[in-house]
C-alpha cells in the first residue's frame, strides 16, 4: 500500500474506527488569487486489521493528512458531554464515510462534486457533512504495529 490516496482511491479505502485528532479548516486566500477551500483533518489510518488465531487483533496504523478539496456548506455535529461524570476529550472515532454526488456547483467552477459525510462511532451520533470535489489522503509515516486501533500521542510525535 503505497501513502498516497485520492478520490480515485475511494472504494478500496476504510475509516472504519480512524481516531480523528484534530481538524483544519483552510479557507481561500483571494488576495493570492486562491480561491478553494479545504477541510484538513489529522487522522490515525488503519492500514491493516490483522487477525490473530486466538480471536484477537493487531493493527498496523499511520499518521495520516486527509485533506477534503473545494469544501462547501461544511456542519459538524458532535458532542462531547457526558451525561454522567464529566468526560475528558478524547479523539474522535470514525464510522464510515459516505458520498453521493451532486449536480452543485461551486461558483463558476464545473466538475465533479460530492456530498460527502463523516459519520462518527464516538462521540456517538456525530457527524460532519460537507461538499467537495475530492480528498487526498497521505500516510506521514510507515504503519506501526500495535494492539489499539490509534497511536498514543508519544508514537504519533515520533518517540
Amino acid at each position: 500500500m503505497s501513502g498516497e490516496f485520492t478520490e480515485s482511491d475511494f472504494e478500496d479505502l476504510s475509516w472504519h474506527d480512524c481516531h480523528v485528532w484534530g481538524f483544519e479548516l483552510r479557507p481561500p486566500d483571494p488576495d493570492n488569487n486562491d480561491w478553494r477551500s479545504e477541510l484538513a483533518l489529522d487522522i490515525d489510518y488503519i492500514v491493516e486489521w490483522i487477525c490473530r488465531t486466538d480471536g484477537g487483533a493487531t493493527f498496523r496504523v499511520a499518521p495520516a493528512t486527509l485533506v477534503f478539496r473545494d469544501v462547501s456548506d461544511l456542519c459538524i455535529d458532535c458532542d462531547f458531554r457526558s451525561e454522567g461524570p464529566p468526560a475528558t476529550i478524547q479523539p474522535a472515532s470514525v464510522d464510515d464515510i459516505e458520498r453521493t454526488p451532486t449536480s452543485a456547483r461551486l461558483g463558476r467552477e464545473a466538475g465533479e462534486r460530492w456530498n460527502w459525510k463523516i459519520a462518527l462511532n464516538w462521540p456517538q451520533g456525530g457527524s460532519m457533512t460537507f461538499a467537495a470535489s475530492g480528498f487526498s489522503m497521505r500516510l506521514r509515516r510507515e504503519p506501526v504495529e500495535t494492539p489499539e486501533q490509534s497511536l498514543s500521542p508519544r508514537v504519533r510525535r515520533g518517540g
